[in-house]
């Protein structure tokens, strides 16, 4: 999974696998209000689509292993973005100075898109959502790292809440058992580490999804926006068919629905693609970055209404602690930089 604008013209954090935005910013004209709520609708169109991507992993995940997913969805974001560097007329490999820094963004976001993906299979579908929107978090501290970005007690605050958002989401036994003295069977032990292992594999998936990030920005303007979508999705297509039969057993599609499934995670995937792209270039920053919100809204409406997954208080609690502080990181920081 994932999920693009430019990083290095801005130090704002938003959660993404694909999502992460690549697109070089443009300088806004005048303050146009038409243009800027028009930019919203954009996000949240944007967030729509990949939302509707992961409902249509969900919905796959009952037919086909995540790897093989991910290796669907390469296949159709390649052909999509080598069309796309035609139209612009942009080579497809980019530039030779940032081929290695395109390599190593394609293998973490390959990376983070198996992992969320196999968490979306595994978990209720705004759990994995909710989980892999720590991206901001990771990215966060990643950037401070490796770019020496500031990393505020204010963002340090945010992280743990994050992190006690992800607990209460996940809802490991040993914390939420209440009745220590029932015996627990074998089949609901298995549950309970298969369930702890999807949170691990989406928590991981954020962090790659944050290494992605945080190469796109050091990147910059060196490569257009097609050429990570091409890039990310040729090393998807190395790398998940490995996962698939090494770890999974691949199943051919059989029906028209089965292989309408598949091009439907891959084609709105490219469609949130886009309207993230276009949206970052005319929402203003702080809103822009509250409509990432939606992602995690439409999740939860999404199962709700359409998988019968009802939440109970402690996901709705961490859920909302993690929105939350996420957000807030990201509005910081955008503020905090139009300050100096």
């Amino acid at each position: 999974m994932t999920h693009n604008d430019d990083p290095s013209s801005s130090s704002v954090v938003i959660a993404q696998t694909e999502s992460t935005p690549l697109l070089p910013k443009c300088k806004q004209p005048q303050h146009n209000k038409r243009r800027e709520l028009i930019g919203l609708v954009f996000m949240t169109l944007s967030a729509l689509g990949f939302s509707t991507m992961s409902l249509f992993v969900k919905l796959s995940g009952t037919n086909f292993p995540s790897f093989e997913i991910v290796f669907a969805r390469s296949v159709i974001q390649t052909l999509f973005g080598l069309i796309g560097c035609a139209l612009y007329g942009v080579s497809p490999w980019g530039k030779r100075g940032v081929r290695r820094w395109l390599l190593l963004r394609g293998l973490a976001g390959t990376l983070g898109l198996c992992l969320f993906f196999y968490s979306i299979t595994q978990l209720p579908l705004a759990d994995a959502t909710v989980v892999f929107f720590l991206g901001p978090a990771f990215t966060a501290i990643l950037a401070a790292i490796v770019l020496r970005e500031p990393f505020t007690l204010f963002d340090g605050i945010c992280s743990v809440a994050c992190m006690i958002g992800v607990i209460l989401v996940s809802k490991p036994q040993f914390l939420f058992h209440t009745d220590t003295s029932a015996p627990v069977d074998d089949g609901d032990s298995i549950s309970e580490w298969k369930r702890l292992f999807a949170v691990l594999c989406a928590l991981v998936g954020a962090m790659m999804s944050a290494v992605a990030y945080v190469t796109v920005r050091k990147i910059g303007r060196g490569a257009h926006y097609m050429v990570h979508v091409v890039y990310f999705g040729l090393v998807s297509i190395v790398v998940s068919p490995i996962g698939m039969f090494l770890m999974q057993k691949p199943v051919l599609p059989r029906t028209g629905y089965e292989y309408g499934m598949l091009m439907l995670v891959g084609i709105s995937a490219f469609v949130g693609q886009c309207f993230l792209n276009q949206g970052l270039q005319m929402a203003p920053a702080g809103p822009g970055t509250l409509m990432r919100m939606n992602d995690v809204v439409f999740a939860f409406l999404f199962g709700i209404f359409i998988l019968h997954e009802y939440p109970d208080i402690y996901s709705i609690s961490g859920a909302s602690i993690i929105v939350i502080m996420t957000s807030a990181m990201g509005i910081h920081k955008i503020y905090s930089h139009t300050r100096k």
